[in-house]
C-alpha cells in the first residue's frame, strides 16, 4: 500500500466521512461512485487504528468538485492497485492526450526504466467518465524509478517536457523506499544534496536532507514532524 494507490471497495462498504460539514449530495455522490466500482485513493494514514484505512476521492456535484476523505474498515477493501498507468491513458483516451510531448515523455520513461502513473483530474475523468479536466488542469503524475542511477536523466526529461508540453506536469517521484517528493521541488535543488526537501510518506510528512533520501540512510536524520 502506497500513497496514490487505488483501493477498490465492496459496493456496500460503510464509510466514515471525516468532514462533518460535507453536504449530503456529496455524500450521496461518493456512494454512487462506490456502486459504480470507482476506486478511492490511499492517502496519508494518520489514524493509529490499523484496522481502518484512510481514503479519499474527488467527486463532482452540480459543477463543484469536492475532495472527500473518509475512514473504512480494512476488510472492506477488495483490491489495492497502483494508480492508472500513463501509457494506458495515452492509448485509451487519445482525445485527452493530443500533445506529442506527452507521448514522447512516456516513451522516454520506458527507456529510463521508470514507471509512471496518473492521479488527479485526468485519472478521475477516465475512471468516472465525467468532465474533471479543465483547460488549466495539471497532469498529475507519480513516478517510480527502478534504477536510481538514472535519476538525473529522469529529472532532465521532466524539465524538457515541461518546456514543450502545453499541459503543466505536477506530482511526485519516489526516491526512497519510504518517501515521495515533489519532482518540481526536486528540480529546484538537485543535485545539491545538502538542500532540504519535503518528504511525503505513508504515515507522515517530514523535512529531510536530500542526501539522506538519496543514500537511503535516515538513522541520523534531523527530521521535523510536519
Amino acid at each position: 500500500m502506497d500513497r496514490h494507490d487505488l483501493a477498490y471497495l465492496h459496493p456496500a462498504a460503510d464509510l466514515l466521512f471525516l468532514d462533518s460539514s460535507l453536504p449530503e449530495p456529496a455524500r450521496q455522490k461518493v456512494y454512487q461512485l462506490l456502486q459504480q466500482s470507482v476506486p478511492m485513493t490511499i492517502c496519508r494514514q494518520d489514524n493509529d487504528d490499523a484496522t481502518q484505512v484512510k481514503l479519499a476521492i474527488n467527486c463532482l456535484v452540480e459543477g463543484c468538485k469536492y475532495r472527500v476523505a473518509c475512514l473504512v474498515e480494512a476488510d472492506e477493501i477488495q483490491l489495492i492497485t497502483r494508480p492508472l498507468s500513463l501509457h494506458t491513458l495515452l492509448i485509451e483516451r487519445p482525445q485527452s492526450f493530443q500533445d506529442a510531448a506527452q507521448h514522447d515523455f512516456a516513451k522516454a520513461l520506458i527507456t529510463l526504466n521508470c514507471e509512471v502513473y496518473v492521479y488527479g483530474s485526468y485519472a478521475y475523468e477516465y475512471l468516472t467518465q465525467e468532465a474533471y479536466v479543465r483547460a488549466t488542469s495539471d497532469l498529475d503524475l507519480v513516478l517510480y524509478p527502478q534504477d536510481m542511477s538514472r535519476l538525473a536523466d529522469i529529472l532532465q526529461l521532466i524539465q524538457n517536457t515541461q518546456t514543450l508540453s502545453a499541459v503543466r506536469l505536477d506530482g511526485e517521484i519516489k526516491i526512497h523506499p519510504d518517501w515521495h517528493v515533489s519532482f518540481n521541488e526536486l528540480l529546484m535543488i538537485y543535485p545539491d544534496a545538502k538542500q532540504s526537501i519535503i518528504g511525503k510518506g505513508l504515515q507522515r510528512v517530514d523535512m529531510l536532507k536530500l542526501e539522506q533520501l538519496l543514500e537511503w540512510n535516515l538513522e541520523d536524520a534531523d527530521c521535523t514532524e510536519a
